[in-house]
């Protein structure tokens, strides 16, 4: 049996229109919407971090404003991507996206005229519901279109919108000659995605075995959801999993260039420099990962070796000679933490207690503990108890990502069962 091809995206996109998806055509450009939805939030969050010297005497931060602002756009993850998911199961994810990006598209707007601290930070707050409602919903939307060979690569490819975002808003912020000048073009590309959203995106069709059994697939009541999610104990691990990954990847995100500094020596350019390796890592892996999962025909292998390759990597990466091997052991860091993201985010739709009728619910309550681990482990867990000693840090980080592979373990093979049962013709 020959499994999805090697390859990049494009290959991915080649396949969907060779008819091994049914409406291709439309499947690929809900995949773009989304892509293009989740990109435009996160780059509203991540251009601050390099205007920070404009961001701050503008509207007279300190410190620890400027990081309460950074971080405000994860407030919406945690008070409501379970009511993301449950709401996308019960209207479906264009209207349920939609209106959220009906409301991160006027509090962009409105941040071009916020005038002090506390208007810009409720816009950045509300800026980041969308984000929540993609991220919560992403597997569901993917799985509704695409079959269960190539949901994960879709889903990798739908999150890359997040990691992109990234990369763009590090890199290219500070070539805007003021900061008026990019809240107003971050406020036209909000209104650019969300009418595209409202224009072109589809949901997808029901899935065959939920219609077979005669589920509601478009209006399972709110609170069926919730029970059917509850009591799976694969939705649980997921986001334990997912929450663990994300943990160590905030220690990384948050500490590693003043790490760089004051342990190694790095200037600060030459240490943001090698954490955007890590950036870039991520982005390889969201999109990656997948594929190599589809090509394996399992995921729970290839996300044990990422997870354990991951703890190795934030534990020591940092500790390496300057040089190709330091550079090499942050992008496999980058790639390890992201794949291994990427992977776990698509496995509640495959599942056969879940599927596209409630993966939305179930994304959001994996989601919800992926961001709790991502703010309460590394913040009020790790630092307090820990402080500055850096190699215990990351040694522990690391450990979270060892915990995670063995949390993978006991996940049933969902793909290998699709692996197993059909054939890529291509």
């Amino acid at each position: 049996m020959r499994g999805v091809p090697w390859g990049t995206p494009l290959v991915f996109i080649g396949v969907v229109n060779k008819g091994m998806v049914k409406n291709s055509k439309w499947a690929i450009i809900a995949l773009a919407c989304t892509v293009f939805i989740v990109f435009v939030p996160n780059y509203a969050q991540y251009q601050l971090s390099p205007l920070a010297h404009l961001v701050m005497p503008t509207y007279g931060l300190d410190a620890t404003q400027f990081s309460m602002l950074f971080s405000s756009a994860m407030i919406a993850g945690i008070l409501f991507s379970l009511v993301a998911g449950l709401l996308c199961d019960r209207f479906g994810a264009k209207r349920a996206i939609g209106v959220a990006g009906i409301v991160t598209m006027i509090a962009l707007v409105a941040r071009v005229f916020a005038p002090d601290f506390p208007t810009l930070f409720i816009c950045m707050a509300a800026a980041g519901l969308v984000a929540t409602f993609a991220n919560a919903n992403v597997a569901k939307i993917m799985g509704s279109w695409f079959d269960e060979r190539h949901v994960g690569i879709a889903v990798g490819i739908g999150l890359a919108g997040a990691t992109l975002s990234m990369a763009v808003g590090l890199g290219t912020s500070a070539l805007f000659p003021s900061l008026q000048a990019i809240f107003v073009f971050t406020a036209i590309l909000a209104v650019v995605a969300v009418a595209l959203w409202w224009l072109l995106f589809k949901d997808g069709p029901r899935s065959e075995a939920h219609a077979s059994e005669g589920a509601s697939v478009s209006q399972p009541t709110l609170g069926q959801c919730l029970r059917v999610v509850a009591k799976s104990r694969n939705v649980w691990i997921v986001g334990i999993v997912l929450g663990l990954d994300m943990a160590a990847t905030m220690c990384i995100v948050t500490f590693l260039p003043q790490v760089l500094q004051s342990t190694r020596g790095f200037e600060p350019a030459a240490a943001g420099a090698l954490s955007s390796v890590v950036t870039f890592g991520n982005l390889a892996g969201t999109v990656i990962m997948p594929i190599i999962n589809a090509r394996v025909g399992k995921f729970r292998p290839v996300a044990i070796v990422a997870a354990v390759v991951a703890g190795v990597g934030t534990a020591f990466a940092w500790q390496l000679p300057e040089g190709p091997a330091m550079v090499a052991g942050f992008f496999l860091t980058g790639f390890a933490l992201s794949g291994l993201m990427a992977t776990m985010v698509s496995v509640p739709v495959l599942l056969p207690e879940i599927g596209p009728v409630y993966a939305g619910t179930a994304g959001g309550m994996a989601s919800t503990l992926q961001l709790f681990g991502a703010v309460v482990i590394p913040s009020y867990i790790l630092t307090p108890i820990v402080g500055a000693n850096y190699p215990v840090f990351y040694g522990v980080a690391g450990v979270l990502c060892l915990i995670a592979a063995a949390c993978v373990v006991p996940l049933p093979e969902v793909l290998g069962k699709t692996a197993k049962a059909k054939e890529f013709h291509g």
